[in-house]
């Protein structure tokens, strides 16, 4: 049996509706012959007279009335589909698969989580801390919606959409009562001479601070390499060198009673770019450039320097 068109069913409940055929074409801006021939071919696909015609109208057939309540859910559940569409299509709604990169969940992820339930409180954010290579091959493979990344890094290819959220500066991290933690400008080529200790190979930030090492004029030191940015930190708090630390996880690694202390750079300070990438061909893509613009200014304030 073939399938019969909703416009079809549509013209079935006008007529019954209207108890005519020139009646139920007017409403729904149809000619009368269309809608007929509508009605003719509905009733030949599914086997059944569903009106009797005569000179004052057109009456529903025993069958005509069943036929009528099944077609009426149809009509009503396609409704539905359109208001969920409707519905979804300025919002995100379900399932949102965030991944972050180990050296911003810590300290970004708050900031998300918060922006995002409050902005989509009906999403149902489920996370993933990822490096940078992992977490590009699962939004491309579909496994991920959006990730939360530092740009520009080769992984990132054209496939994906980048948007920028903030700059994240870094800034010295050294030991407490390191005698340049004090300074209010450091000494020409002070850095030369201080070992400044990178994360491992995997790590996106290790390039990065490399590129901010040459800006500044430091040295990296070779021999060892931290496994995360908290080892570091300790790293530094025991005295074994000095370390470049984003903005961003500064109130978490250089709390009070850390020991560490840090100190701006100078201009031009150098910094990672935080941003958020998707599919391009995803579909919500547009929903994911609103996250993003929704995103720009708390993540901006979570990466601020201090005064």
């Amino acid at each position: 049996m073939e399938r019969p068109t909703l416009r079809q069913l549509e013209y079935m409940a006008a007529v019954a509706q209207h108890g005519t055929f020139g009646g139920a074409a007017d409403a729904v801006h149809v000619s009368q012959p269309a809608m007929s021939a509508q009605i003719a071919e509905l009733e030949q696909r599914l086997g059944v007279t569903l009106f009797e015609r005569d000179r004052h109208g057109a009456r529903l057939t025993v069958e005509g009335e069943a036929v009528l309540v099944a077609a009426r859910t149809v009509l009503d559940d396609v409704d539905r589909l359109l208001e969920v569409a409707a519905e979804r299509s300025d919002d995100l709604v379900g399932p949102l698969r965030i991944g972050v990169i180990p050296t911003m969940a810590p300290y970004l992820l708050p900031t998300i989580v918060r922006e995002t339930t409050r902005r989509y409180p009906r999403a149902e954010l489920h996370l993933a801390e990822r490096r940078t290579t992992d977490l590009v091959t699962s939004i491309e493979a579909g496994d991920l919606d959006v990730g939360l990344l530092a740009t520009p890094v080769p992984e990132v290819g054209p496939s994906l959409a980048v948007a920028d959220l903030a700059q994240d500066h870094f800034v010295l991290a050294l030991p407490e009562g390191h005698p340049y933690s004090g300074r209010s400008r450091l000494p020409q080529g002070a850095l030369a001479s201080m070992p400044m200790l990178l994360l491992e190979e995997g790590h996106c930030m290790r390039s990065h601070a490399q590129a901010a090492c040459s800006i500044i004029g430091a040295s990296p030191l070779g021999s060892t390499h931290a496994t995360s940015l908290p080892a570091a930190v300790q790293m530094v708090a025991a005295g074994i060198g000095g370390t470049l630390l984003p903005a961003s996880a500064i109130e978490v690694e250089a709390r009070p009673g850390s020991g560490i202390s840090t100190r701006r750079l100078r201009k031009p300070e150098p910094y990672r770019q935080v941003s958020l990438v998707w599919r391009r061909r995803a579909g919500r893509a547009e929903q994911y450039e609103r996250l993003a613009e929704a995103l720009r200014e708390p993540i901006a304030t979570a990466c601020a320097l201090p005064d």
